[in-house]
């Protein structure tokens, strides 16, 4: 579609109608008319002109007596278009018009200033200056070349250059035709350059994008029928999880067949980083999560808990980091607080180990309780006999105890392992546990039917194995005795 234009009957005639150029041969301009209201008419190029830039100025305001045009509306007999006129006079913003030249014998109009504009000032065009020119794109833009867009790309480039026609042939090449002047037809070549060689990227750009959807639409089908899984770690353990130059990483995704995924948002602060792995099955990306997901945590101690989960010489930390297969375990003296870092897995198997290991601590401590009220009760029987030779301690122990007090150390035996479940070792001992004598082996009775964990020897296994502690009593008898 060429430029707007407006065309008169005859060269006397000075009223213009609003029309469009089809075409321009020789001396003759083809043009239509808004609604078909007159056929499509080739019009002498004398009588066509440009429209003006600007229908209606903003501060355009006519004065009695000056040569204006004013609109005329369209009728089942002419199309819209501008009449040559003088206004006459002016009354409450209504504006009385006469017209001149060909028209004087028509009747006056009475109209806003809307419908008035300065004298069109464009000369009728002069064909001898007109200029053909076709344009041959890029092979990649002969299917471009046909379609809305690039109608709008070549409107663009009428409009900015002036030309009476830009528009695209169709032949079994397609081109570009372009009607103006000289000027006019060198700018819009120039432009067209510009236009093609972005639209050649432009349409590349197009390919790879229907390209990289269906490859998209594809990754996501094999998405959606993979099992995922996603969680976050903190930013300083990403070197251990990747490994120096993949060397940890590559070895998980090859070992489980998974996807690893490090999703990265580049902020300068960030604390975490997202990993997302996916798999053909869920349990391959279980395994390979358990092999990635390394985390630190730390467990709050009370203060009297302290020495019971450090052991000494830091032997029961130790000993759990070890089993855990931590890859260290260490003591925040500042939170109280003991600190774990590895796996996941092995975090919670760490922090199990230290929770069954802390229900031991009652146990021990109700047992040390025990055990002073037993010294006590040896001690004062020790100072009734202050007759006899020599003095046992509170286990049994002295030559004198055996040989003076064989009595009463039988009966004793008899009433502790009656009333308090407690019988001697082989050395002289006293042994713990219910219906359990001593041994040389195992002196505090730990073997008997319900004996506890050895407060310096047993590991966590053997006390979680072994289970509660004996609470003292024997199988018959009470503290105080029984029947």
């Amino acid at each position: 579609m060429g430029v707007a234009v407006e065309v008169r009957k005859n060269p006397k005639s000075t009223t213009w109608y609003m029309a469009t150029i089809l075409d321009v041969r020789g001396d003759l301009i083809r043009v239509s008319f808004e609604d078909a209201i007159w056929p499509c008419r080739d019009v002498p190029a004398s009588s066509v002109r440009r429209c003006p830039a600007r229908e209606v100025e903003d501060d355009f305001s006519p004065n009695v007596d000056d040569i204006v045009e004013v609109s005329v509306s369209a009728s089942e007999s002419n199309p819209c278009g501008w009449c040559l006129g003088r206004v006459k006079t002016i009354k409450n913003a209504f504006y009385f018009i006469g017209f001149v030249g060909g028209n004087q014998k028509g009747q006056d109009l009475i109209v806003e200033r809307s419908a008035l504009r300065l004298r069109n000032s464009e000369l009728p065009i002069d064909a001898a200056k007109l200029q053909r020119r076709l344009v041959s794109p890029d092979a990649e833009l002969r299917a471009w070349i046909s379609t809305p867009d690039s109608q709008g790309c070549l409107n663009q480039v009428q409009r900015k250059a002036r030309l009476l026609l830009a528009l695209w042939c169709k032949e079994e090449h397609p081109k570009v035709l372009l009607i103006g002047d000289e000027r006019a037809v060198s700018l819009a070549e120039k432009l067209l350059e510009i236009h093609f060689r972005y639209q050649v990227e432009m349409q590349r750009f197009h390919e790879q994008r229907l390209d990289f959807i269906e490859r998209l639409s594809e990754r996501q089908r094999w998405y959606n029928s993979q099992a995922r899984e996603e969680f976050t770690v903190e930013q300083g353990l990403m070197g251990k999880i990747i490994g120096k130059k993949g060397e940890h990483i590559r070895p998980v995704r090859e070992r489980h067949g998974v996807e690893i995924t490090l999703v990265d948002d580049n902020r300068p602060d960030r604390s975490t980083t997202t990993i997302i792995v996916t798999g053909p099955s869920v349990e391959a990306v279980r395994k390979a999560r358990e092999e990635l997901e390394y985390v630190t945590v730390k467990v709050p101690i009370e203060a009297s808990q302290i020495g019971w989960i450090l052991g000494k010489n830091l032997q029961n930390i130790t000993d759990i980091a070890r089993k855990a297969e931590l890859h260290y375990a260490r003591f925040d003296a500042k939170n109280n607080a003991v600190e774990l870092f590895g796996l996941r897995h092995q975090v919670d198997v760490a922090k199990l180990l230290i929770e069954v290991h802390l229900e031991y601590l009652p146990v021990y401590h109700d047992m040390d309780q025990e055990q002073d009220a037993i010294q006590q009760s040896f001690d004062e029987l020790d100072g009734s006999k202050k007759g006899k030779k020599g003095k046992g301690n509170e286990w049994g122990k002295g030559k004198d105890w055996e040989k003076g007090n064989k009595d009463i150390d039988q009966e004793e035996d008899v009433r502790w392992q009656d009333k308090k479940g407690q019988g001697r070792g082989d050395s002289g001992k006293r042994a713990w546990g219910s219906k359990g004598r001593g041994t040389d082996e195992d002196p505090r009775g730990v073997g008997g039917k319900n004996g506890g964990p050895d407060k310096k020897g047993d590991s966590l296994e053997e006390a979680a194995s072994r289970g509660p502690p004996g609470d003292g009593r024997g199988k018959r008898g009470g503290r105080k005795g029984g029947k």
